[in-house]
């Protein structure tokens, strides 16, 4: 089995580097006063063990004007994916540990993108336990923080996932040759091949 690594491809709609947009529980027409980092969605970045459920109702406030991309993150943590993109995810082997309806809304509370998207939590694996002994990778203080070389076990049966605590790159989604097909034409999105990836090219979707 074929595996790619998962980069941004910057295109109308889908923005190249940081989305200019927040997560809140519901919409305010003026989000200066609302401590959005103490949600926990934010607050609980990388927390071991269970972790508080999305709510419904929530909305994505952006400064950006239009988005078209069916996949990106906007923490280290949680991602944002069209209704195609989550679709495609439920017909193969992905570990969703979350998902929930969101509304994409610019400032003045318009929406900015045709597309229907969900905020999404995806498990992360531990690098050391999830990969083939013949990975190599880049360390600081013992704890492995980006690839030189991933080597996934040969009875590897995740179709996309990603690794928790890494940098560079390496944190963004790898996904199977099978996974690869289901989301041709998926836009914001491209895919390199694993066996000769320049990890320190990938732009993290």
């Amino acid at each position: 089995m074929n595996y790619y690594v998962l980069s941004q491809k910057e295109a109308p709609g889908c923005p190249s580097g940081i989305l200019y947009a927040d997560l809140f529980d519901k919409f305010y027409a003026d989000t200066k006063g609302v401590e959005f980092g103490f949600f926990p969605w934010y607050a609980e970045r990388g927390k071991s063990g269970p972790r508080t459920p999305f709510p419904e109702g929530m909305v994505l406030i952006s400064k950006d004007k239009f988005y078209d991309f069916d996949v990106r993150s906007v923490s280290k943590f949680f991602y944002f994916v069209s209704d195609e993109f989550l679709a495609a995810c439920r017909q193969v082997e992905v570990n969703i540990v979350d998902s929930v309806k969101i509304q994409v809304l610019s400032e003045a509370g318009e929406r900015i993108s045709k597309k229907d998207y969900h905020a999404v939590l995806f498990e992360e694996l531990d690098v050391r336990a999830n990969s083939d002994p013949r990975s190599t990778f880049v360390e600081e203080n013992s704890r492995p923080i980006r690839f030189k070389k991933l080597v996934l076990p040969d009875d590897w049966k995740l179709d996309l996932f990603k690794y928790k605590r890494l940098i560079s790159g390496s944190d963004s989604l790898v996904c199977s040759e099978i996974f690869k097909k289901l989301a041709e034409g998926f836009k914001g999105v491209e895919f390199n091949p694993l066996d000769s990836v320049q990890w320190s090219g990938i732009r993290r979707v």
